[in-house]
């Protein structure tokens, strides 16, 4: 699936579930604020990885092509974790009472475990690969985390990088 068409997906079903929270919870631009952060900029974790690989020397083509995972041959990706969602949960019931904070920590619960659940189906990799306590026991190692084909891939499009 073409990238433009993956941020779509999770750009408008981040959007509905900030409107769903927004308008059950009476704050309909805040539920869409909280849901774009948590269902669409959840993404920006691979950016960070951008940097903690190649510092603050940015260049677009080599993010285009996830240079930063094939370089390293880590997977970090922080935010991309099941644990947020009953944390949040756990906020948002805590802060029950506080309508805005409410609105915050479930529309960022649904929307990040909706972006995860869409990145599961869409990206074809297996429910525990987005928990940040299963990367980091296997030490955030691509070889350890993905299956012998997909890493066998990456090692083919390292080749063809000439990376």
């Amino acid at each position: 699936m073409p990238l433009y068409i993956h941020l779509f997906i999770h750009f408008i079903l981040a959007v509905l579930v900030g409107i769903y929270f927004g308008w059950r919870l009476k704050n309909r631009w805040l539920g869409i604020t909280m849901g774009i952060l948590g269902g669409f900029l959840i993404d920006l974790d691979h950016v960070l990885e951008y940097f903690l690989v190649y510092g603050l020397n940015f260049n677009l083509q080599y993010f285009i092509e996830s240079r930063q995972f094939l370089t390293s041959d880590k997977i970090r990706i922080y935010f991309h974790a099941w644990e947020y969602f009953p944390i949040f949960l756990f906020l948002g019931y805590l802060f029950r009472k506080q309508k805005c904070l409410k609105i915050i920590f479930f529309t960022l619960a649904f929307a990040g475990a909706i972006h995860l659940t869409t990145d599961v189906f869409i990206n074809k990799y297996e429910f525990k690969y987005y928990s940040i306590y299963y990367r980091y026991i296997n030490n955030f190692s691509a070889p350890q985390l993905l299956d012998t084909a997909d890493y066998q891939l990456n090692q083919e499009y390292k080749i063809k990088l000439g990376i």
